[in-house]
């Protein structure tokens, strides 16, 4: 993935460090309700705006809300067969390129803080699982 293609789906993954922060265990029905909700809504605009997630190395994008969680589904154009290693690099070096701006831009949400998560899941244009983003 270029710095580009980073830089325009930071705003998706503006929340992977809500693993450390979420204080979740509390919440009534109604509340975990409403984190649903926000989390349908963000997969709802997100594929409203796919076409932005799209690039030449980006072919296909899907968000879908499952709970309190929002998975955002990425189909990527890379070579079949990928060494475990290779993949494994490149989902480290994207992690640290987009975790601390995500931290950052999430900081003070409040839904996070109520379990409201993302992960990002990458696969190829093959239908080969290359990993998953939490």
């Amino acid at each position: 993935m270029n710095a580009p293609t980073i830089s325009r789906n930071v705003f998706l993954l503006a929340a992977l460090c809500s693993s450390f922060t979420a204080n979740a265990q509390n919440l009534n029905s109604a509340q975990i309700k409403q984190i649903e909700d926000i989390a349908k809504n963000i997969a709802a605009q997100s594929n409203a705006n796919k076409q932005a997630m799209l690039d030449e190395m980006t072919v296909s994008f899907n968000a879908v809300a499952v709970g309190r969680n929002v998975r955002f589904e990425n189909v990527i154009r890379v070579k079949k067969g990928l060494p475990p290693n290779t993949i494994k690099e490149w989902l480290d070096a994207t992690r640290a390129e987009i975790i601390p701006k995500s931290c950052a831009r999430n900081a003070t949400n409040p839904a996070f803080d109520r379990g409201l998560s993302y992960t990002f899941a990458y696969s190829n244009t093959y239908g080969e699982k290359l990993g998953d983003v939490l």
